[in-house]
């Protein structure tokens, strides 16, 4: 009889071990929200947030970096994944659900003080090269309140570089975006000029629509967990982020 039921016992756990699958996160490589470690496995303030809400759910977590613009496509069409960090806005809002802000931002222009050291409005760009990161929800402002669609790259260290070389003349993206490209790009930011602030909003962790309604939920209350007991803000003050006055 104990001869017939180890076979069996070991059946059982196959079947239970085989049916745990990791939570898929699609992670847009944006520092500093999502870092691209040169060890690969990636970082960053969203990643660690994350993190924590997948050891307090028990669950394990697959993360696949790549950029933004495939983060965004591959999040419409691939089931049962989840994406950061999006910020929520019309033009995306039917695309996704919407499952928890996991944090404040602020969406500027900003100048060399060397090249323009005033600060810049939105009507002000219309008769000049300014920088944004393609895709983005920046380039998606500058669309909408100058009606332009701006010199676009790949990352936004690029864009640190060309205003610093005077190859654009202003440089609409996250605050938090422009401070830690400067930082790599080893220029000061006391060499920027903050302009127009076009949007106070918040990035987002949020899904395939066909992601479990319930499952969505659960990151909901672990994340808000977090907010309440001051695991996140701990996390957020580790990487010196500037929150929007």
């Amino acid at each position: 009889m104990r001869a017939l039921c180890l076979p069996l016992l070991t059946l059982l756990l196959m079947l239970v071990n085989t049916g745990v699958q990791a939570i898929v996160l699609v992670a847009a490589d944006l520092p500093p929200y999502v870092i691209q470690s040169a060890h690969g496995k990636p970082g960053g303030i969203a990643i660690e947030i994350m993190e924590e809400a997948a050891r307090r759910l028990g669950e394990p977590l697959t993360i696949e970096l790549m950029p933004l613009p495939r983060a965004l496509t591959q999040t419409i069409h691939r089931q049962d994944v989840l994406m950061i960090p999006p910020v929520r806005s019309s033009q995306r809002e039917h695309l996704y659900q919407w499952i928890t802000p996991i944090l404040d931002e602020q969406f500027l222009i900003v100048s060399d003080r060397r090249f323009h050291p005033t600060q810049l409005k939105s009507s002000d760009l219309r008769t000049l090269d300014v920088g944004v990161l393609r895709y983005s929800f920046g380039q998606h402002l500058l669309k909408q309140r100058v009606g332009i669609p701006g010199k676009t790259v790949a990352n936004e260290q690029l864009n640190a570089h060309k205003l610093h070389r005077g190859r654009i003349d202003a440089w609409v993206a996250a605050w938090n975006v422009i401070l830690y490209a400067q930082q790599q790009d080893k220029l000061s930011p006391q060499q920027l000029v903050r302009g127009e602030v076009l949007m106070n909003t918040q990035l987002y962790l949020a899904a395939n629509k066909a992601f479990p309604f319930k499952e969505a939920q659960r990151w909901q209350a672990a994340i808000e967990g977090m907010r309440r007991d001051g695991s996140l803000a701990r996390i957020i003050r580790q990487y010196n982020y500037q929150l929007p006055e």
